[in-house]
């Protein structure tokens, strides 16, 4: 086994855990814009809406607001589902690798078992 590929494997792990963290995030905002979505359809359409910039509050018309949660939730689903293409992508590889590791270990083993067996040999006498 190489160091090499341990480090490529730490890399790996290090990246997936990344993409799960940008995930998660991109869930929580969807979560958090599902509610403002609700609470929009819950007070209807004639709803008043205000908007916090910077220290004013400006009234919004409630279409525009409807219109820009929708647009929000499907932007967030796009990078959620980008995010999910990337982590079973990393997954997979991730996964090679890790098969790839364990066959070298393998290899190590069973190259060191016949060493053993030799010296063993060698030492009893060759019987």
């Amino acid at each position: 086994m190489s160091d090499e590929s341990m480090a490529a494997y730490r890399q790996l792990h290090a990246e997936l855990q990344l993409l799960m963290q940008i995930r998660g995030q991109f869930l929580q905002q969807k979560t958090e814009n599902e509610l403002v979505k609700k609470e929009l359809d819950i007070d209807g359409d004639d709803a008043i809406v205000y908007k916090l910039i910077g220290p004013l509050l400006l009234r919004q018309d409630i279409d525009v607001v409807n219109e820009n949660v929708e647009k929000r939730l499907e932007f967030i689903q796009g990078e959620i589902e980008k995010a999910e293409r990337n982590v079973t992508a990393k997954q997979e590889e991730q996964k090679k690798l890790a098969e790839e590791i364990r066959s070298q270990q393998h290899d190590m083993r069973s190259k060191a078992a016949d060493a053993a067996r030799k010296v063993y040999e060698e030492a009893s006498g060759g019987t």
